[in-house]
């Protein structure tokens, strides 16, 4: 992308939204860059947190925004969150679940009535904007995750000082707008 910023700048962008870039589970994967092992890593495939703070820079001297893919909703089966049970869904047999009303095999549902996941996702999403400077977030499968969670995180994210954070709500709930979200997906357009 380095090579290519000022490019892409003359074609009048000025957010550059970039597909997860965290490393993908191996367990029952379908190599998708929605199954993030980890949440705080650089899949190596990219390769690594000073190569993204450089992109950052790249772009932010040209006036141009970076914000990542987000995904709240569900992680890999390897992810080291799976240790904390009770952080994801499970059904009446106490088995983890993939996420409900989807075929989505190669992810594990996160359970959003636990208060220690919610503060450790918040965590990792400050993560990213304190040590590599990004510029927002593009929140993928938002209608998925609950409208609270939702406030708490974008509610602490503007809590840094000094930063304007881009939020994109991959969904159509109106509800995202309150929690903070400047921007959702217009579906039906």
């Amino acid at each position: 992308i380095l090579p290519r910023l000022d490019s892409i700048k003359s074609l009048g962008v000025n957010v550059i939204w970039l597909m997860p870039v965290f490393p993908i589970g191996i367990i029952n994967t379908v190599n998708s860059p929605y199954c993030i092992r980890n949440f705080t890593e650089v899949n190596s495939e990219f390769g690594n947190l000073e190569n993204l703070r450089t992109l950052v820079r790249e772009a932010h001297k040209r006036n141009m925004a970076v914000i990542l893919d987000w995904v709240a909703n569900h992680t890999s089966w390897d992810n080291p969150w799976i240790n904390n049970k009770s952080w994801y869904t499970q059904d009446g047999n106490g088995n983890i679940i993939h996420p409900a009303g989807t075929n989505w095999q190669d992810v594990a549902d996160l359970n959003f009535d636990n208060a220690a996941m919610r503060l450790e996702m918040i965590k990792a999403l400050k993560y990213w904007v304190l040590e590599a400077n990004i510029d927002g977030y593009r929140c993928d499968a938002a209608d998925f995750v609950p409208y609270d969670f939702w406030k708490q995180a974008i509610d602490t994210l503007r809590s840094i000082p000094n930063r304007k954070l881009i939020m994109l709500a991959e969904g159509a709930r109106v509800d995202h707008f309150n929690a903070g979200f400047q921007m959702n997906f217009g579906w039906n357009f």
